[in-house]
Formats: structure tokens, C-alpha cells, sequence
């Protein structure tokens, strides 16, 4: 059942301003995305230089792992968009969602709808995966690997060449995935005219019935939960390595 939209306060009132806008993203939600973004095509051209890029595809690697888990972090301690509550639906409401939007009656959403929210996981799943299997791949010379190549399972050598597919294997996977992410993002800004592309970057969509919430809520002291959801994410990754007797580069 659609949520009835509240009479909006005066606070509400002076952030949509003329053009009757609200806030949809915060701004930490968007720097991850766009960062995310660049740290993945700066993984794809240090891997194509060989030997001179791997110090630098390794840490490319580590702040990929870092930025994936500050997600998981801000989507339990973020601004009401970006919090996984808010988004990640049952199957079958993606389903119903996707019939709906099939039969013209997709209802607008101020973050991602629940078919979007889906998509979204499986993104960061990928990008973790290929990340986790980063750590325990080694180079085609074997002198190079990541800071668990050298572990003992018993058998490594099988292990490390499955992993080491399956890293280069999964950015196939990847672009898969970001290709129809790209293609869907566009169908809904220029045929559906939801301004989703535009909301990732300026943080602000029109007026609309939402179906999720009238404005993106961002909660007291945003940016220190920002610093400190990233503090601990780093705190994750390099520490996990260190735990686990990995070598950092």
C-alpha cells in the first residue's frame, strides 16, 4: 500500500526550493560510486601492464575491499537511502515489481526500486568476490601474489590457480553485470525520465509519489559516521590480512 505522503515541514519546503526538488542521495553514497567506479577501471589498466602495474593492482585491490566493506557498513549506519533496510527486498517483491513495470505500473522511487536494490547486491558480491580471490591469486610467473598466496591448504597449487581464474574470470562476470546495470540506468532516464543517473550525481531528484520515502533522510552527525564506517572498514581488510598471516606489499 502506498505510504501518504506528510505535509512538508518548513525544512522540507526550503530544500526542494523552485523547481520542487528532495534530497535523494547523500553525498558519501555517491563518492562510493563514483570512486568504486574508477577503482575498477584502474584495476583493468594496472592488470594490462604487467609486471610494472602489479604493486599497483594490488593496492587498487585493497581500496576496492575497503570501499565494498565501508557499503556494507554504511548501508546499516547511512542516511535513509542508502541503508539496506530501506531497499533490499524479497525476490518475489522484485518480481511483483518487475510484472508491474512490464504492464506500465512501476511506481517511482526516490532510491533504488526493488529490482535496482537486486542488482545492486549482486554488483557488490562480484566486485567482493573478485576482491576476496585477489588476495590468494598469484601471476602467471608465480612472483608475484597476493598476501595470502603462499598459505599452506595441503594442495596450494590447484587452489591458487582456481582462484587465480577465477579473478580474472570474475571481471568478465563483472562487466556483465555492469553493462545491464548501465542499460537499465539509461532506459530509466531518458525513456522512463526518472532522473537516476543525474540523482547519483547531484544528490537531488523532482517531487514525485514515491513509493519509498518522500526525502532521503541523512541523520545527526553524517559525516562522522562516514569517517568512522570507513576507519573500520579499513580497520577490516588490512587488519583481517595481518590476522590471518598475510604480508601486506
Amino acid at each position: 500500500m502506498q505510504a501518504a505522503r506528510a505535509r512538508p515541514g518548513r525544512d522540507e519546503r526550503a530544500s526542494e526550493g523552485p523547481a520542487r526538488e528532495v534530497r535523494a542521495w547523500d553525498l558519501p553514497t555517491r563518492l562510493f560510486k563514483w570512486t568504486l567506479v574508477l577503482l575498477v577501471l584502474n584495476a583493468w589498466l594496472t592488470n594490462q601492464w604487467g609486471d610494472a602495474g602489479i604493486a599497483w593492482h594490488m593496492w587498487n585491490g585493497y581500496a576496492i575491499l575497503v570501499l565494498v566493506v565501508f557499503r556494507l557498513f554504511w548501508g546499516l549506519f547511512g542516511s535513509s537511502t542508502a541503508r539496506f533496510a530501506n531497499w533490499v527486498t524479497w525476490p518475489w517483491t522484485a518480481l511483483r515489481y518487475g510484472l508491474d513495470l512490464l504492464r506500465g505500473r512501476g511506481r517511482p522511487y526516490l532510491g533504488h526500486n526493488p529490482l535496482g536494490g537486486w542488482m545492486i547486491i549482486l554488483l557488490l558480491a562480484v566486485v567482493a568476490s573478485q576482491g576476496i580471490a585477489g588476495l590468494f591469486t598469484v601471476d602467471h610467473n608465480g612472483l608475484y601474489g597476493g598476501p595470502f598466496a603462499n598459505l599452506d591448504f595441503g594442495d596450494p597449487t590447484p587452489v591458487q590457480k582456481a582462484l587465480s581464474r577465477y579473478h580474472h574470470m570474475a571481471f568478465n562476470i563483472l562487466l556483465a553485470f555492469v553493462a545491464i546495470h548501465v542499460a537499465v540506468n539509461l532506459f530509466y532516464q531518458f525513456v522512463k525520465k526518472d532522473p537516476v543517473i543525474g540523482a547519483m550525481i547531484t544528490g537531488r531528484k523532482p517531487v514525485e509519489p514515491f513509493a519509498d520515502q518522500p526525502e532521503m533522510r541523512p541523520g545527526r552527525a553524517l559525516w562522522l559516521r562516514a569517517v568512522l564506517c570507513l576507519a573500520a572498514a579499513a580497520m577490516v581488510v588490512f587488519g583481517g590480512v595481518k590476522l590471518f598471516g598475510g604480508s601486506l606489499p
